[in-house]
């Protein structure tokens, strides 16, 4: 096989003559930006706390609400038979 129409070395003399690549640059990070950042996210997180605690508090209130002025039926005085019942006797 002639060296010339080998893929291999074809390939590595490409990758030789070929220019580098400038690397990426990355992007620049501004104080400014980054304290926005910093305090939307604060309070972002801060206002799902609160809601969260205020739909816990809104939750129990209900539940307190519901089980202390749910009206009971007064108490029923125990069950007395007026006779015994009759069982049969076996001979």
């Amino acid at each position: 096989m002639n060296s010339s129409e080998d893929p291999w070395k074809r390939l590595i003399d490409a990758s030789k003559s070929s220019p580098e690549e400038p690397e990426p640059k990355l992007p620049r990070i501004s104080v400014k930006n980054l304290r926005t950042t910093v305090h939307q996210l604060v309070l972002t997180l801060t206002w799902r706390k609160w809601s969260l605690l205020a739909a816990i508090t809104a939750g129990l209130v209900f539940l307190f609400v519901l089980f202390n002025l749910h009206d009971d039926a007064p108490p029923q005085g125990p069950i007395i038979l007026p006779e015994p019942p009759v069982f049969p006797t076996a001979l």
